[in-house]
Order: C-alpha cells, then sequence, then structure tokens
C-alpha cells in the first residue's frame, strides 16, 4: 500500500512538471554586464621618482606608517568607542542572524504539539443523536514533521541572497571602520597643520611687536615719522587678528577629533604638536586594478549586492514549478465522552501526506516579480560598475595629487628659505637706514605666506597619504565563500 503510495505521488510530480510549462518565463532577461577590472585603463606607473615604490597592499593598521604613537592610540580608540562603528557593528549581528534563518529552510522541520479540552456538544449541530448535547474530552500529544522539497533550488537561492546581503553588511562595516580610521588621520593631521599655522602666526606677532617697538623709538627719537609706527600698529593687530583665528581653528579641530574618538568636546587629547611631512616612499601594489575590488569594501559590498541580486532572480524563476511538500505526525489522539484514554494503546495515530501546489494561472503576476528581479540585478550590476570606476579615480587621483605635493613642498622649501632672507637683509637695512618700512612690509608679507603655505603643503601631503591608503581600501580583504555551501 506504501508502495503503491508512493508511485502515485511521483506520478502527480511528473505530471506537474510537465503541466508546468503552462506558466513560462522564457524571454525575461537582464540587460547590465559586470565590468572586468582589466578592461579598465590604469597606468601603475612606479618608477623611482621618490614618492612610491612597488610594493604590498596596505595593511590592517595602515596608519601605524606614519610612526606616531599617539595617532595610533586615536584610533585604536576611535575604533572601540564610536557609536557609529558600534550602529554598523549591530547591523552585521542583524545580517548574520537572518542568513542563519534563510539557511533553516533547507531542512526539515519537527514540532512537538500537545492540546488538551473540554467541550459541551450542540444538540442541534451535525454532531446529534445520543452523542448532542453530552459533554466531551479532546486530547492529542504528537510530533510534526514538515519538509519542503528543494527540486528547483528556490531555498538554496534563499538562502544565498541572505548571505550576499550579510557579506555585504559586513563590508560595510569594514568600510565604516575605514573610514572612521581615514577621519581620525586626517583631523589629527589638520590638527597638527592648524598648531603649525598658528605657531607661525605668534612668531609672526613676536616680531612685529618688535618692529612696532623700534618704529616707535625712530619716531620719539626724530629719525622718522610717524607714519611706519602706525603701519606697525596695523601689523600687530592684524596678527593678534590671525592667532586667534588659528587658535579657534584649533580648538574647532580638538572637538571633531574627540567627537570621531567617542569623547567630549572638552576632552583631553594627546596631539604630538609637531607637523612633520610623511617622506617615505608609498608602496603601490602592481596587481591593481585588477584586485581592487576585493580589497575595497566598497566595491566589494555591491558585488556582493549584485550576488544577492542574482540568486534571487533564482527565487523567483522557482516560483514558476511545483512546490513539493511532505509532511508526517505520529502521536497520540482521544475524544471520548468520559475519561479521556490519551495515553491507551489505542489512542496511537500517525500519518503521512504529500502535497504539490503548481502554479496554472497568475495573471502575469510571476513574471512580473521575475522580471523586477532582473531590474534589481541591473541596478546592482550598474552600481557596482560606477563604484569600481570611481575607486580607480581616487587611486589615480591620490597618486597624481601626492606627487604634485611632493615636487611642491622641494620648491617650498627654498621659497620660504628665499623670503626669509630677504626678509632678514631688508630688516637690517631698515635698521641701518638704509630703505624704508614699505619694503620691510613686503618681504614680511612674502615670509609669512611662505611659512603658512610650507605648513599647509605638509599637512597636504599627510592628509593625501591617507586619503591613497583609503583608496586602497586600508587592510580590507574581501572574504570567499561558496554561497551555495
Amino acid at each position: 500500500m506504501g508502495v503503491q503510495r508512493a508511485a502515485t505521488s511521483l506520478a502527480l510530480l511528473w505530471i506537474s512538471v510537465a503541466i508546468s510549462g503552462c506558466v513560462s518565463h522564457s524571454g525575461i532577461h537582464g540587460r547590465e554586464h559586470e565590468t572586468s577590472a582589466h578592461e579598465l585603463a590604469f597606468e601603475n606607473d612606479t618608477a623611482s621618482d621618490g614618492v612610491f615604490v612597488t610594493g604590498d597592499w596596505p595593511d590592517a593598521d595602515w596608519w601605524s606608517m606614519f610612526g606616531d604613537p599617539k595617532l595610533d592610540a586615536l584610533i585604536s580608540q576611535a575604533l572601540v568607542d564610536n557609536p557609529t562603528l558600534h550602529a554598523a557593528e549591530a547591523r552585521v549581528r542583524a545580517a548574520h542572524s537572518l542568513a542563519r534563518a534563510a539557511h533553516s529552510s533547507l531542512l526539515p522541520t519537527l514540532d512537538a504539539n500537545a492540546t488538551a479540552g473540554r467541550e459541551r456538544l450542540s444538540e442541534h449541530d451535525l454532531i446529534y443523536g445520543p452523542i448532542g448535547g453530552s459533554t466531551i474530552n479532546q486530547g492529542r500529544i504528537a510530533l510534526d514533521f514538515s519538509y519542503d522539497f528543494d527540486f528547483w533550488s528556490k531555498y538554496r537561492d534563499t538562502f544565498a541572497a541572505a548571505l550576499g546581503e550579510a557579506r555585504a553588511v559586513e563590508a560595510d562595516s569594514a568600510a565604516t571602520r575605514l573610514v572612521l580610521a581615514s577621519a581620525v588621520a586626517q583631523t589629527y593631521f589638520q590638527l597638527q597643520t592648524d598648531i603649525a599655522i598658528a605657531e607661525v602666526a605668534k612668531q609672526t606677532l613676536a616680531q612685529r611687536e618688535g618692529l612696532r617697538d623700534l618704529n616707535r623709538q625712530r619716531s620719539s627719537r626724530g629719525l622718522d615719522t610717524t607714519i611706519p609706527s602706525r603701519q606697525s600698529d596695523q601689523q600687530v593687530s592684524s596678527s593678534r587678528v590671525a592667532v586667534a583665528a588659528a587658535v579657534a581653528a584649533m580648538q574647532l579641530d580638538r572637538h571633531q577629533l574627540a567627537a570621531l574618538v567617542g569623547l567630549g568636546p572638552d576632552a583631553v587629547l594627546d596631539v604630538q604638536p609637531t607637523l612633520q611631512t610623511y617622506e617615505n616612499m608609498i608602496a603601490l601594489p602592481t596587481d591593481l586594478p585588477a584586485n581592487l575590488l576585493a580589497r575595497r569594501p566598497d566595491v566589494a559590498a555591491q558585488r556582493f549586492r549584485a550576488e544577492a541580486a542574482a540568486a534571487r532572480i533564482g527565487v523567483a524563476k522557482a516560483d514558476f514549478y511545483p512546490n513539493v511538500n511532505l509532511a508526517a505526525f505520529v502521536g497520540l489522539d482521544a475524544l471520548t465522552l468520559h475519561s479521556l484514554h490519551l495515553f491507551d494503546a489505542g489512542s496511537r495515530v500517525a500519518g503521512v501526506s504529500a502535497a504539490i501546489n503548481l502554479p496554472l494561472f497568475e495573471a502575469g503576476r510571476l513574471q512580473a516579480i521575475l522580471q523586477g528581479r532582473y531590474d534589481e540585478y541591473d541596478l546592482a550590476i550598474a552600481q557596482y560598475n560606477q563604484t569600481l570606476i570611481n575607486a580607480l579615480r581616487q587611486v589615480a587621483d591620490r597618486i597624481v595629487d601626492l606627487r604634485s605635493v611632493r615636487r611642491q613642498l622641494i620648491d617650498q622649501v627654498d621659497a620660504r628659505n628665499a623670503a626669509a632672507d630677504a626678509y632678514r637683509l631688508t630688516l637690517d637695512r631698515y635698521r641701518a637706514g638704509l630703505t624704508n618700512y614699505l619694503d620691510v612690509l613686503v618681504n614680511e608679507e612674502r615670509l609669512l605666506a611662505e611659512r603658512q603655505k610650507q605648513a599647509q603643503l605638509q599637512g597636504k601631503s599627510l592628509t593625501l597619504a591617507v586619503e591613497l591608503m583609503w583608496a586602497l581600501g586600508g587592510g580590507y580583504r574581501a572574504p570567499t565563500f561558496d554561497a551555495g555551501s
């Protein structure tokens, strides 16, 4: 008898497969295609220019390349205490939980059920005669088994889609960590830059106060008019304004750095006050851009989302085919007028059944859903392609910027030294009465501008080095996995 039932179920399965051709997904497809990194032109010239050298990808603690223990401590603290990072980690945990829930659909379910009740039957219902109007006892204890056969990979694709989304969220979290570490380093170097600019402003103020005193002495002795003295007063006041602005900029930098680290604006931050130019050559991997998709978390996230979208296409296609479900139960069941004989041998029950759900006419619903899944896949592929192109552009831009700033710094040292010499010579001539104060002012302004420009270029070189590490993906490496495993 059991063999006959199994044969009947199998025959129904094959019949349903044949009939399923009534609902077809032929002619439905996507339009976008994934861009290969090899197709994108990218010149990775690491010729010896004093800036770049052929080497490995950045390490996970790439910020240690700057050799500043105080920066290392701030970034480590930020990666532990920042609320934004905590939120990203919570999203990762939630996504992994959804993936585990999707994986459970691949396995059978087993439930234990127990019910007990007492009921008075109506004398005028379907049950009549001697039982109508009686009070009965009901009880059931059973194990219920259910399993959906995954003939068309619907549940495997559902799991693959959920796992792809989990990997994408994981990559997003890595991108958040990378952005946070980069922001801390950039703000740290901006603070150092503003400290250096403030120091220039303070030195200039001291110099101008000395010149003001000199001009007052010359004016009081009748060696000069009061015009240079008044000009000196204006220059001193202007320097005080510059110092106040530089101090305010430093304070704002400290507030931003404290917020990134997860502290209040008045937190005491240990910052190295000396601004140092990072002069070591920076390693550029030779496998750019081919491996950038595995080293940039944002590129990896988009690729994982594209893979998840592809898996959802498989889920939508599976809905065109029959769904076969097997159910079984075993336990005890009793319905009596008097005492409940639930645990008697005669109360044993067991059963097994198979069900097939076959779509025959859906008024285009399944086709519309499948086309929508293809459209989502096209969107994911387009976003992936654009992210990859942007990533390569950002790497190329930072390479060009770093080379330019390094060359500018070399020339800037000469420019500052020349301005310092010109100012010193002009000041000596003015003290000797061989030139007027206007020449002093002109050369002083030039020296001030060159000092500030050098500090800004030094800070920019550090910031660009950070941006290049970010563009290369920091120390991220996309995990390899088999979505179907």
